[in-house]
């Protein structure tokens, strides 16, 4: 037989869940700014990252690094906390959301090493066979692995959070459309370029951390 939990330690409960929902609170809020500073100081959508590389300055080159390492911890962690606004109304619903929602953004830190490799090319001095390297290192079958679990993931995740923060009506109803309707074309885009980003639909896949109201927290929606 369990014994009821006593205050003390259902407090201690309330205040670890109040701090989990202000940790997801925050990835919320600061995916965009780190996704933002990514896309930012790279030129060209960055279709040819060796060259974007070579026509940053160093400081661009160092924050656009630290922008992707930084959105491939706050970008899983948003989207997450995203979906567990759905928990309490669309169990199931949310917890599919968070599952592809991790699946699809955890290649992110390993797609961030062909940045890294283009800039280390940069540095040393670009040659043809370096060039031969990055490419060789970008068509191999466990980066394209990487890539294609990121397309997916991201693809299904985007419209079932989409779907589901504007069934519940916890954004604008515009707010979910621009966020599970601008996943598609921008995989279409990836798919013919071979690239990963796009700037506009990335931006506009990030519309709910916008109009998010940060009085609703994970979990109780």
């Amino acid at each position: 037989m369990e014994l009821p939990a006593s205050r003390s330690e259902q407090r201690s409960a309330s205040q670890a869940f109040a701090f989990q929902r202000l940790l997801l609170a925050a990835c919320i809020i600061l995916a965009p700014l780190s996704i933002t500073l990514y896309l930012v100081t790279w030129d060209g959508n960055l279709r040819d990252p060796l060259a974007a590389s070579a026509a940053a300055s160093p400081t661009a080159n160092i924050l656009h690094l630290i922008g992707g390492m930084a959105a491939s911890f706050f970008l899983p962690s948003g989207y997450l906390g995203m979906s567990l606004l759905g928990m309490r109304r669309a169990p199931w619903l949310a917890t599919l959301s968070a599952a592809l929602s991790l699946i699809g953004w955890i290649p992110w830190a390993a797609l961030m090493g062909l940045d890294d490799l283009a800039y280390d090319i940069v540095q040393s001095g670009a040659t043809s066979q370096f060039a031969d390297l990055w490419r060789h290192f970008n068509g191999d079958t466990f980066m394209t692995a990487y890539l294609l679990i990121y397309i997916i993931g991201h693809l299904l995740s985007a419209i079932l959070i989409g779907f589901m923060l504007g069934r519940l009506r916890i954004i604008p109803a515009w707010t979910a459309w621009a966020f599970a309707l601008s996943s598609p074309p921008y995989h279409c885009y990836l798919s013919h370029s071979h690239r990963r980003l796009s700037k506009h639909s990335e931006i506009s896949d990030l519309c709910p951390f916008v109009s998010w109201r940060c009085s609703r927290c994970p979990g109780h929606a």
